[in-house]
C-alpha cells in the first residue's frame, strides 16, 4: 500500500461553522472533532451494541437499501470478474435486521447505502445537525468494506460518527490516469476507477502511477468531518464490527443551468469523433466560449443571446430548444 501525504486537518470548527469553512474551497479539508456532541457518536464511544441500540430506538419502519457479499467477501463493492454483473447482491431489508447482522461477530459482509435520514432515521436527523446545510443528510452503516474510487458530483461533508473510515483523495484533473468504468453500468450511480489502489497492476494500469503522486489520504474517527470537493475522487475503506458515516451532499451552481454531465454525453457524441481538424475547430470554441468563460461584450447588448448574461426565462427556451434539435438528431 502506497504511503501519501495527509490532506490538511483544523481543529476548532464547531458544525454550525463548518458551511462557511469550506465556502469557495477546492481542496480537502478534516475538521478534527467538529461533531463530537454529537448523540450519536456519544453513543459510539459506549460501543458497537449502543449505536445499535440508538438506531434501532429511532427507525421509521421503512426498509434500507443494502449490499451484501458472502460470508467470504473482500467488502469490496465492485464488478465481478467478466464485468457482466456485481460481486454482491442487492436488497430492501428492514434496518434492525441489517443492525442485529451488523451486531454478530460472524456477520458477512453488509453494507447499508446511503439511507435518506428523513425517510429512515428521521429523529437521528433532528439530533445530529449542521446548520447552514439545506440538504438532506444521509446516513452509510456497514462492517468492513472497501469503495472503489469515484466521484460524487456534489460539494460533500462526511461526518464520521462509528468506527474509522480511511479516504485517499485525487485531484479531478487525475480522470485520464484512473482508467474511469462505464458511465452505464456502474457500481452504485457514478462511474468508478478500474485502476486498483490496493493491488495495482501498472501493465495494465500505466498512468495510474501517475495518479499516485497527487493523492492525499484523510484517516477519520468518530466526531471528524472530512470536506470533499466536487468531483474529487475517492477510495474509501471502512473497518469495525459496526462503521457509520452520516454525509451532506450539495451543489451551489446556479439552478437552471442544466446538468454539465449531459453536455459531456451530447459532446461526447458529437464532437469525440469529428475528423480531427474538425475537431480542433470545436475545441478552440470550446476554450473560448465555456471554459474561457468569454462573453459578447463586443456586441450590442440586445444581439448578445448565448454569448450574454441570460435570464431564467430565456435559460428555459434554449432548453427547450436543445430538447428539440436532440429529438431531430
Amino acid at each position: 500500500m502506497h504511503q501519501f501525504p495527509p490532506a490538511e486537518s483544523i481543529s476548532g470548527v464547531i458544525a454550525s461553522r463548518l458551511k462557511a469553512a469550506v465556502a469557495g474551497r477546492d481542496t480537502p479539508l478534516i475538521f478534527k472533532g467538529a461533531v463530537a456532541d454529537w448523540p450519536i457518536v456519544a453513543a459510539a464511544r459506549q460501543g458497537t451494541g449502543a449505536v445499535i441500540d440508538y438506531l434501532k430506538a429511532r427507525d421509521a419502519g421503512r426498509p434500507v437499501e443494502t449490499f451484501r457479499q458472502a460470508p467470504d467477501g473482500d467488502g469490496k463493492y465492485f464488478y465481478d470478474g467478466d464485468m457482466t454483473g456485481f460481486n454482491f447482491a442487492r436488497a430492501a431489508i428492514p434496518l434492525p435486521a441489517v443492525l442485529d447482522r451488523l451486531g454478530r461477530s460472524d456477520a458477512e459482509p453488509i453494507y447499508i447505502q446511503s439511507a435518506l435520514l428523513k425517510d429512515h432515521l428521521p429523529m437521528v436527523k433532528a439530533e445530529n445537525a449542521v446548520p447552514g446545510i439545506a440538504a438532506e443528510p444521509r446516513i452509510w452503516i456497514g462492517n468492513r468494506s472497501k469503495t472503489q474510487i469515484h466521484f460524487d458530483l456534489y460539494d460533500n461533508l462526511a461526518c464520521m460518527v462509528a468506527g474509522r473510515k480511511r479516504f485517499v483523495l485525487f485531484p479531478p484533473d487525475q480522470v485520464g490516469n484512473l482508467y474511469m468504468g462505464p458511465f452505464e453500468a456502474t457500481v452504485s450511480g457514478v462511474p468508478t476507477a478500474m485502476a486498483d489502489l490496493e493491488n495495482p497492476d501498472f501493465t495494465k494500469h500505466p498512468r495510474f502511477e501517475e495518479a499516485l503522486k497527487h493523492a492525499t489520504v484523510a484517516d477519520l474517527e468518530p466526531g471528524d468531518v472530512l470536506y470533499i470537493p466536487y468531483m474529487w475522487w475517492h477510495h474509501v475503506v471502512s473497518d469495525g464490527a459496526l462503521n457509520a458515516q452520516i454525509n451532506f451532499w450539495w451543489d451551489d451552481s446556479r439552478t437552471g443551468l442544466g446538468q454539465p454531465i449531459h453536455a459531456l454525453f451530447h459532446a461526447m457524441l458529437a464532437v469525440r469523433d469529428l475528423p480531427p481538424h474538425y475537431a480542433a475547430g470545436w475545441k478552440a470554441l470550446f476554450d473560448h466560449f465555456v471554459f474561457g468563460g468569454q462573453t459578447g461584450q463586443h456586441l450590442p447588448e440586445t444581439m448578445r443571446g448565448l454569448q450574454g448574461e441570460l435570464t431564467d426565462e430565456q435559460r428555459a427556451a434554449i432548453r427547450k430548444q436543445l430538447g428539440r434539435n436532440l429529438s431531430e438528431d
